[in-house]
């Protein structure tokens, strides 16, 4: 329960590279854009473009069940990653995304998670689909570490 009041209590976002929630923070600090590097022609020569600067994350809303020592969270938010200023393209890409993650209280072992990307917009919103795996494992990766610390706590 405590997972679910920490989640839900917390304003939402408000500024582009902070965080204002538990799941916000856990996503910010798994830097998903981090690994997000194409190579993109410019007047006919390949250039490798990093668009692995986190823009924002917002999580629109959140759900939350506990039955037992089972909780059960679904999100819906967006992040929003763009090109290192020193890039030779400037662009991004903002993400829709629905998270689901089921853990154990008792225990703190996330028992199941998935995130599905369900609309991608902006210069390089199609890339989004490419790197949905690393995307994805870089968002599971930030919410189990938080989830860990929250039990820890």
């Amino acid at each position: 329960m405590a997972l679910g009041m920490a989640l839900v209590a917390a304003p939402s976002l408000n500024s582009p590279a902070s965080a204002a929630n538990v799941l916000e923070r856990a996503i910010e600090a798994a830097q998903p854009c981090k690994p997000l590097k194409v190579s993109q022609p410019v007047l006919g020569v390949k250039v490798e473009l990093g668009i692995d600067k986190l823009d924002f994350v917002k999580i629109d809303t959140i759900e939350i069940r506990v039955a037992g020592d089972v909780a059960e969270a679904s999100a819906l938010g967006t992040l929003a990653c763009k090109t290192s200023d020193s890039s030779p393209l400037k662009g991004g890409f903002s993400a829709k995304a629905r998270i689901h993650l089921q853990a154990n209280l008792a225990t703190c072992a996330m028992n199941a998670s998935s995130i599905d990307i369900i609309e991608a917009r902006g210069e390089f919103g199609d890339v989004v689909t490419t790197f949905e795996p690393e995307i994805s494992a870089a968002l599971r990766k930030g919410v189990e570490k938080a989830l860990k610390k929250l039990c820890a706590s």
